[in-house]
């Protein structure tokens, strides 16, 4: 089901992170930058690419930061600066140009460089969809094989 370049995003990209999707067409969603002329995925309606997954991505990176930092007992400050280098803009950019991502997105039109806030987007997008897909626990084996954790 899906186009060929669907499949062969979605393929390589479940490749990268270790989790297969049940639902195809989250992880579609997720690799689409604002302005791909990709409006539905999967009967959802997806005008704006990525940026729902992403916010969605953005709190659920936030709840197994800060499940792992109260596990830990450690200080408020020790949370804000595990905060700090695990789910920066410049962190979560390097984490998916070095997984290689940016092989499998699908650009809004004349896009050929992907910025780094559209990188960092798209890693949480990612995690939203997830998240999703599976649940909570699978979020964090995706973070732990993209070197988040």
């Amino acid at each position: 089901m899906g186009t060929p370049q669907m499949n062969t995003a979605v393929n390589g990209v479940q490749s990268i992170i270790g989790y297969a999707f049940r639902d195809r067409f989250l992880l579609w969603e997720a690799l689409q930058a604002a302005g791909s002329p990709v409006l539905l995925a999967g009967g959802r309606n997806i005008p704006n690419g990525n940026k729902r997954l992403a916010v969605l991505g953005d709190t659920v990176l936030q709840l197994v930061l800060v499940e792992q930092w109260y596990a830990g007992g450690q200080a408020r400050v020790a949370f804000d600066q595990l905060r700090q280098r695990v789910g920066s803009n410049d962190k979560l950019n390097s984490i998916g140009t070095q997984a290689g991502l940016n092989a499998f997105f699908n650009r809004a039109g004349g896009m050929t460089v992907i910025s780094p806030l559209t990188m960092a987007a798209t890693v949480e997008a990612i995690l939203g969809a997830v998240y999703l897909d599976g649940s909570l626990q699978a979020v964090t084996p995706v973070m732990q094989t993209l070197g988040l954790l």
